[in-house]
Parts: structure tokens; sequence; C-alpha cells
């Protein structure tokens, strides 16, 4: 809902009344809302503690990475998402945007067509901009800016641009 300070306020407010829960989602939560840092300390406390963690969790941490630019350190936490959910969209798009920052355009390529045989209709526009609103416009526009150079459309060819 775009509540930002209350949002963390209740992520904060859960910490202190219970310090060993350390859900995934609140740190994509935590990366959405601005504060990438924080999320990485409680993605790797979240998947230290819990050996069955959510691909998704790697997803995040890797994305969480990405907004703070440590492309090189994103990698592993992507590759580790893409190995475990291969039919994860969301960690195929990310390894994309990140293979682009650090110029490998061929593997940013090859994930963004792997995205795309997962999701033929996605674009940036129509998809990532709709699901993740977030507090930073500079985040969302360092996020598709990667997308974009590994090839991904801003939106859908006949889509209403309006």
């Amino acid at each position: 809902m775009r509540q930002y300070d209350a949002s963390l306020a209740e992520i904060e407010r859960a910490f202190a009344l219970n310090p060993n829960y350390v859900e995934w989602r609140l740190g994509l939560a935590l990366v959405v809302a601005g504060r990438p840092r924080r999320a990485i300390d409680l993605l790797e406390a979240s998947m230290r503690l819990d050996p069955f963690y959510s691909p998704a969790a790697s997803a995040a941490l890797g994305l969480a990475q990405y907004i703070l630019k440590q492309y090189e350190q994103a990698l592993p936490a992507l590759r580790d998402c893409v190995a475990r959910a291969p039919n994860l969209r969301w960690g195929h798009s990310l390894l994309a945007a990140t293979f682009a920052q650090l110029g490998r355009m061929d593997e940013a390529r090859a994930e963004a067509a792997e995205a795309l045989r997962l999701q033929p209709n996605y674009s940036i526009a129509e998809t990532t901009r709709r699901i993740l609103g977030w507090y930073k416009s500079e985040d969302t526009e360092h996020l598709f800016d990667g997308l974009r150079k590994a090839g991904l459309a801003e939106s859908q060819p006949g889509a209403d641009r309006s």
C-alpha cells in the first residue's frame, strides 16, 4: 500500500517482540522501502536460521545487493535462486539485470530470454513496476536500467501507452 514508514515501524516492532523472527518477505519489504543494507542483515540471518529457506529469499538478497551496486556479491545469491527454482521468472530477470550492469551481455541476454520463456508477456512496465512499489525512485530506475540493458522490454508491443 506504499505506506513505507508505517510498514517499517511494524517490521521493527516485530523484531523487538521476537528477535528470532526473520521472515525473508520482511527483507524484501526493507529493500523496496529503501533499506537494502538492513535487508541484507535480515535475509542473511533468515537463510542462516532456516536451512530450507525459499529460493525467493536468495532473490531478495541478490536484489538488495544489486540496489547497493554490489553486483559481484549479488551473483551467488541470484544463481542460488535460479538453481533451486529454475521456473521462478523473478530470479532470471534479476540475474539478467545484474549481468547487464557487469557488462556481461551474453549472459544477460540469455537470462532475459529465460525470463521471457517463463513469462512471455513480461514487461518492465506491466509486471515489475506494478508489483514493486519502490520508496526511492532512483532504486526503481536503477533496476529498470539493468533490465533494459539486458534486453527486456519496457512494455509489450501494442500495449496502450496512454
